[in-house]
């Protein structure tokens, strides 16, 4: 249980920090958001979410959100959220329009996401 809750409490604190760097794009008003990605407006809370985070090969950390369920999400779900990033402060952005309570939410950190090195990585074994 007390790793459960320093992993937690780290990511918690990396996510933090993450938000206080500024973004390299201009943060969106909610409305650009809304836009943007209509399916986080859409997202049911019953079962929480799941905010997946990954640092990015430009140093930035993203994220991308899907309703909670009972299964472990695939492998292409995840690999979805990953192709339509937000930053850390659009997430928090949405969040909080949505108005869905911090203990609903769930950070679940992704250790090898799709970025930019992964594709050239993948080039070199074509």
């Amino acid at each position: 249980m007390k790793k459960v809750f320093a992993l937690v409490s780290a990511l918690m604190l990396l996510i933090a920090l993450a938000g206080c760097e500024k973004a390299k794009d201009e943060t969106r008003s909610i409305e650009e958001l809304r836009e943007k990605y209509p399916e986080y407006f859409e997202m049911s809370d019953f079962k929480g979410i799941e905010v997946y985070v990954w640092k990015s090969d430009d140093g930035s950390f993203r994220c991308g959100m899907m309703s909670g369920t009972n299964r472990t999400k695939t492998d292409e779900e995840i690999e979805a959220l990953q192709e339509r990033p937000l930053s850390i402060d659009e997430a928090k952005m949405i969040l909080d329009e949505s108005g869905i309570a911090n203990n609903f939410v769930f950070l679940i950190p992704i250790a090898q996401p799709y970025t930019e090195y992964k594709k050239q990585i993948n080039k070199l074994y074509e």
